[in-house]
């Protein structure tokens, strides 16, 4: 079994890293499924700061579905060769095996790319002018850093770097916790050695949040902040998500295990042990109703693990990018 199990990781891994250093995507998709979000924004390619979504959001419906998938067939990626037929397969089989599953995670399409344009439309109004990369954008590799494959992670990484100097970019706004951290603590030296300055985007949102004011009333009047373990242990950033919920007129509940205390969604274990994710998402979705039943989350693998209990906890999960798109009107119909 422990063979097994080892022979399962090293496969995925190499797939995931292969993918991620060969086309820029983990998943290794061909088509350009990143940029939906942004049509009808009109971002500009040159505006500073350069918005970086790192594609954390739109691979949410994917990432569901492919983590179904290698909890069901983890029997199967164990046998000898599997992982040379799956590498040769991936990018054609692969991609549309995994597009025709995400095609019933619709919703969770929906609700990130609304946070997306909510994140667009907050910076707007602070008097930012975000860029945007487009189709040139490519994915960190911060998932290979979290699953332990270094050298992978610290190329991509690198690319990153190199890539933002050469378009001339000196200022980075990210969209999640874990991109953020990956390039502001674990590998420092790509953005610093590029002359690139890193923000989360809540940092800026909440240093000019007087100036958020609602365009359009929010359908509740309070919500539960649930902290996602990334962004309140190491970065730090627990008032200032609390500061934009404010300026946008809501009041912030706190429940059970909140700030640097915060509970698990369960994101971490999700690829290697589904039952167990289940279990605790499920735990921390129903402390969070026992708080209130509109609950605000800032990170995307916090609203894709707590967003799938809602009607069994009895919640509705948003996240902050989304409440700033219906407050600011920063989707389609609004640019």
């Amino acid at each position: 079994m422990a063979s097994n199990t080892r022979r399962v990781i090293s496969q995925a891994l190499s797939t995931l890293q292969r993918n991620t250093l060969s086309t820029g995507d983990p998943l290794g998709f061909n088509q350009v499924y990143w940029t939906d979000w942004s049509q009808g924004l009109s971002l500009p390619k040159d505006g500073s700061p350069c918005m970086y979504t790192g594609r954390m959001y739109q691979m949410l419906p994917y990432a569901g579905q492919a983590a179904k998938l290698a909890n069901r067939y983890q029997g199967l990626l164990a046998c000898p060769g599997m992982s040379q037929i799956m590498s040769w397969g991936n990018r054609v089989a692969g991609e549309k095996t995994i597009r025709r599953m995400a095609g019933t995670g619709g919703e969770i399409a929906t609700r990130a790319q609304s946070a997306l344009r909510g994140i667009s439309a907050g910076l707007r109004a602070i008097g930012l002018e975000p860029g945007y990369l487009y189709d040139a954008e490519p994915y960190s590799g911060v998932l290979l850093h979290e699953l332990g494959a270094d050298p992978g992670a610290r190329t991509q990484a690198g690319r990153l770097g190199a890539l933002f100097q050469s378009k001339g970019v000196s200022e980075v706004v990210a969209v999640d916790p874990h991109t953020v951290h990956f390039l502001r603590d674990d590998f420092p030296e790509v953005l610093e050695g590029a002359g690139v300055k890193l923000s989360h985007y809540l940092e800026l949102l909440a240093s000019e949040a007087e100036r958020l004011a609602p365009k359009t009333a929010l359908p509740m009047k309070e919500v539960v902040v649930h902290d996602s373990c990334v962004m309140a242990r190491h970065l730090g950033i627990v008032e200032q998500t609390r500061q934009v919920a404010e300026a946008l007129g809501l009041r912030v509940i706190e429940p059970p295990n909140h700030g640097q205390d915060t509970a698990c969604c369960g994101g971490p274990i999700e690829y290697g042990f589904e039952e167990l994710c289940a279990e605790v998402s499920l735990m921390r979705a129903r402390e969070l109703a026992g708080a209130g039943s509109q609950v605000m989350v800032t990170c995307p693998i916090c609203l894709l693990n707590l967003s799938r209990h809602e009607r069994e906890a009895g919640l509705r999960v948003w996240d902050l990018g989304e409440l700033l798109d219906l407050a600011l009107g920063g989707g389609k119909d609004a640019a």
